[in-house]
């Protein structure tokens, strides 16, 4: 199964926000609902070889883990509003989604957990490696910063375990774009 890990600094840990806001009283919930989509949706399917775990660090309770699970996921739509109201329903714990888990973990607790399970980290920076000369091994976790990117102390915890920096080339894309790029270098291999 392909992972995504999404370090989102400003996310949303209570289900406070307004649908009608989602970069202001969510903490960029917007992006976040972005990066799921791009992690799971083809066009008429889900990728259900893929799971993306979202780490919120925003106001008032951080960090929580939101995971996403393309092989079990039911009833969400792929559009930011849609995904953005089954988190604040699953922050809420008013109704969970069988493709949905929500935790109270760390950034570090979830890279440890994975790490245990034998995974392979690839940390995304505009200066690691061209993906395009990498043969990714299988079964990867891809960790993403948000739009101010993975903060210093996130990098330095993964860089512990077996990793490798990645670069998807010279264009800075939106994190919700790399999980595109990822995926189509992922298809083409």
């Amino acid at each position: 199964m392909k992972q995504f890990i999404l370090y989102a600094r400003k996310a949303a840990t209570s289900p406070d926000f307004s649908l009608n806001d989602l970069p202001g009283t969510g903490g960029r919930m917007d992006l976040v609902a972005r990066c799921i989509c791009n992690a799971l949706w083809l066009s008429h399917d889900l990728r259900r070889d893929t799971c993306i775990h979202v780490v919120a660090c925003g106001s008032p309770n951080p960090p929580v883990v939101i995971s996403f699970y393309g092989n079990m996921l039911k009833g969400v739509s792929p559009d930011e509003r849609n995904i953005a109201a089954w988190i604040k329903k699953t922050l809420a714990l008013k109704r969970q989604n069988p493709g949905i888990m929500l935790r109270k973990l760390s950034f570090q607790e979830l890279i440890a957990e994975l790490a245990s399970d034998g995974k392979f980290f690839y940390i995304l920076d505009e200066k690691g490696t061209d993906i395009a000369g990498v043969t990714l091994k299988p079964d990867p976790v891809f960790v993403i910063g948000d739009h101010t990117g993975l903060p210093e102390e996130a990098t330095n915890y993964v860089e512990r375990f077996e990793h490798e920096t990645l670069s998807l080339g010279t264009t800075s894309y939106l994190a919700s774009q790399c999980l595109s790029v990822l995926h189509y270098e992922l298809d083409n291999k």
